[in-house]
């Protein structure tokens, strides 16, 4: 899984859409922003991204709301049905441990054989076996690869894509999990419907289940009635499993619940089980349990958002690794990341030629304006000197065309955008009295232009220019001041956004 210094973490569940930007903060992290927005109508049925267009959409707009440039992301994994199981691996299981994994998927029939995305990883057993122990995810890759596309389309640059309750599990590791390794710690998270129920033993995942929720969460008593038993039926497990060795036990329970009626359960299950303490907080209030508790002024941060993000952020947690996002949908990143770095070479190329061009029209009416002079008053042969200088100036042009459109020819060749006619069309934008020192492209859908004027009027005579360029459907200022030091000319940056 990649590492970096800041990541945003995109929690989608229970009909809202959560961010949380973090950065890297000495051996923690720091939240450094949080935002929450509605679900939009129809982007999500039965568990599945229907429109993920129109998801991808909200994403950005609450991105751009809320100041939230390009990041590298971590989204929550939204897909019914998803096959979540531990399977043991003999030590001397024969052949490639992918390919057994895979194999093993296909006798559930809740999966397409053909279509399954799989991915696992290596978890410790807490107690001495011969066996080795693997955490497996699977789901239908062709719902997750047409969801994933859509959102890099829209430049959301997804990294990593995993399930909110191993997001939760990491995000409160910290406070609880890392210093309880003499204690059994359940965990049962309810997100979107889905009811998972995990237990660590040894700082080490030992346990899970998955199941759909069956009560309603509105009906408060019949639905803590089902949760109370689902809870009852793990530990009736382990209460076999370690012949009645009944050790202690802490129990968090993360669902949207009336607080009184949370308090009321929580004192009748510790009346049954005096060994067990409970805890029933809301999604909402998960956050208290992470270590950015203490940086939050306002808005309430999701805690699966704040694991998502930190699971980019290599901070510790309870060594579990698995990212859902399809290969097909990585190897194009990859290449389209390859592409648009070549793409901005090209187009930084592509300025230096033109401020080039520039420069020696200037000089050829220089030498022009010299040779005139000369005419009135020099010798022949100086006048031929300078007629020679002029006319290899022409063939500087003249060969600079050449190169221009040899360019212009590679940049239309296998790129995300066509790169060839933007900068075409930003060259015929650019009045005389404008200067681009910078062009840059950090993504597929916008662009920043850098430059000087020579007054402002210039710059917004370039502004209406570039606003009816066929390729970028809208330019606008978001910076200008004059420059005393060179002359007083005006330094603009204009952002403009491309046509997809």
């Amino acid at each position: 899984m990649p590492r970096y210094r800041t990541a945003l973490g995109i929690d989608i569940s229970d009909g809202r859409i959560n961010l949380a930007l973090l950065k890297k903060h000495g051996d923690g992290v720091k939240l450094l922003k949080a935002a929450s927005g509605p679900v939009p109508d129809g982007a999500i049925k039965n568990g599945n991204i229907e429109n993920p267009a129109a998801l991808a959409k909200a994403i950005r707009k609450l991105k751009t709301k809320n100041g939230i440039h390009a990041q590298p992301t971590a989204i929550s994994l939204v897909a019914n049905p998803t096959l979540i199981q531990i399977l043991d691996l003999p030590k001397d299981a024969p052949g490639n441990v992918r390919q057994i994994v895979n194999n093993e998927v296909k006798h559930y029939a809740m999966l397409p054989i053909k279509n399954a995305a799989v991915d696992f990883c290596g978890i410790n057993s807490s107690i001495k076996s011969l066996c080795r122990r693997a955490l497996v995810v699977a789901t239908d890759s062709q719902k997750m690869t047409a969801a994933a596309r859509t959102f890099n389309r829209h430049g959301l640059n997804i990294e990593v894509i995993e399930p909110a309750w191993m997001a939760y599990t990491r995000a409160c590791y910290a406070k609880k999990i890392a210093d309880k390794a003499d204690t059994n710690l359940l965990f049962a998270t309810v997100f979107d419907g889905i009811l998972t129920l995990s237990v660590f033993r040894e700082n080490s995942l030992d346990f899970i289940r998955v199941k759909p929720v069956e009560p309603e969460p509105s009906q408060a008593e019949e639905y803590l009635q089902w949760a109370e038993e689902e809870i009852n039926e793990v530990l009736k497990f382990y209460e076999f499993k370690t012949n009645g060795k009944f050790n202690k036990w802490q129990a968090t329970l993360v669902t949207d619940i009336n607080e009184s009626a949370a308090e009321q359960k929580t004192k009748l299950l510790k009346g049954k089980h005096d060994k067990l303490e409970l805890q029933i907080i809301t999604p909402q209030d998960a956050y208290l349990d992470t270590p950015i508790a203490e940086d939050i002024d306002n808005n309430k941060p999701s805690a699966v958002a704040a694991g998502l993000a930190m699971g980019l952020l290599n901070t510790p947690y309870a060594g579990l690794n698995i990212n859902m996002l399809p290969s097909e949908v990585t190897v194009a990143k990859s290449r389209e990341k390859k592409i648009l770095v070549i793409a901005n070479i090209v187009a930084a190329v592509f300025v230096l030629m033109i401020l080039g061009t520039t420069w020696t029209n200037a000089k050829m009416d220089r030498s022009s304006a010299e040779i005139k002079q000369t005419r009135q008053g020099q010798v022949s042969e100086d006048t031929q000197e300078l007629l020679g200088e002029q006319s290899l100036l022409k063939r500087q042009i003249t060969e600079m065309s050449a190169k221009l459109k040899q360019m212009n020819n590679a940049i239309n060749i296998n790129t995300v955008l066509e790169w060839g006619p933007i900068l075409n069309e930003i060259r015929d934008a650019t009045p005389e009295t404008v200067r681009i020192t910078k062009l840059d492209s950090s993504d597929n859908s916008r662009m920043l232009l850098s430059g000087q004027a020579v007054k402002y009027e210039a710059v917004n005579l370039f502004i209406e220019a570039l606003n009816t360029c066929k390729n970028i459907k809208s330019a606008s200022l978001i910076g200008s001041q004059s420059d005393k030091s060179s002359g007083g000319l005006v330094e603009y940056s204009i952002c403009c956004l491309l046509t997809q």
